[in-house]
């Protein structure tokens, strides 16, 4: 029996990877292509330039109920995403488009595999500094820091930053899928002083706009497994509420710490993965 063109087994293992990744999402706001492209090319093998596009679907499809949900909230900074878009939509469309027409090559598939090994790295080191930047001003909660502060006191500065922050992620995301959540949540609080909800919110947007192109694009290359990202998207809808629920009974802290460690620990398992190349 085969549904999508895949066993049973293969239905489970997808559903599986994405219960936990939704799981993951759900209790901590983090981990949709950091997670899910190291489950596609460890656990199912997917060929690195496949993953960045199945990835893309699968980041795009977990993201429509929550944008829905944070613009009813009205948690989104729309004039503050459009900028940031503004920047990263070109990027994107042209670093995806260079990535999804060199898929074919063996050597660029290994290149990318170690630039997004080395991204999941980054990914951690940047959620480490968020997490001691919180932590150092846990006692001045809501107030802007000094740069965010400097950035929106001119105007002009802060849309030339906004469109060259967007330019950065849009081609981080359009090569490797990675960088919604965990890249423009420190951007839009650091950089721009945007509040805890307004941030989450309008990360969750710019991201569903990047991760549809990015998707779009690959799969126009035959460069998307459809199947895959529907079947573990199916998953998520059963992870992303378990973890829902569960996160408003664990501290912030806590739980975000819980996901560096679970990121750390994937980007070991891809570095040797690597390795036996």
């Amino acid at each position: 029996m085969e549904l999508f063109g895949l066993d049973i087994l293969g239905i489970v293992i997808r559903i599986g990877l994405g219960l936990a990744v939704g799981f993951c999402i759900g209790l901590t706001g983090v981990g949709g292509g950091v997670l899910v492209l190291p489950a596609l090319t460890i656990f199912l093998r997917m060929n690195a330039v496949m993953a960045v596009g199945t990835a893309s679907l699968y980041s795009f499809l977990a993201k429509i109920s929550a944008t829905i949900h944070h613009a009813k909230l009205k948690t989104i900074d729309w004039k503050l995403s459009l900028l940031f878009l503004a920047g990263a939509v070109p990027a994107d469309i042209l670093v995806a488009s260079w990535v999804a027409d060199h898929g074919g090559s063996e050597e660029f598939a290994n290149a990318l595999q170690h630039f997004i090994t080395g991204m999941v790295f980054f990914c951690v080191a940047v959620m480490l500094w968020n997490l001691i930047r919180q932590i150092r001003n846990q006692k001045a909660t809501g107030s802007p820091s000094l740069l965010s502060d400097h950035v929106t006191e001119n105007p002009m500065r802060r849309r030339l930053l906004g469109v060259a922050m967007g330019g950065v992620v849009g081609a981080l995301i359009g090569a490797t899928s990675i960088g919604g959540g965990v890249l423009i949540v420190p951007i839009l609080m650091v950089l721009f002083g945007l509040q805890t909800s307004r941030t989450v919110g309008s990360s969750i947007f710019i991201a569903l706009v990047l991760t549809m192109m990015t998707s779009v694009i690959y799969g126009r290359g035959g460069e998307v497994d459809w199947a895959t990202a529907l079947v573990m998207a199916a998953g998520s809808l059963i992870g992303v509420p378990l973890g829902s629920k569960l996160s408003v009974k664990i501290p912030d802290r806590i739980l975000y710490s819980v996901v560096i460690v679970l990121v750390f620990a994937v980007a070991i398992m891809m570095l040797i993965k690597d390795g036996g190349h």
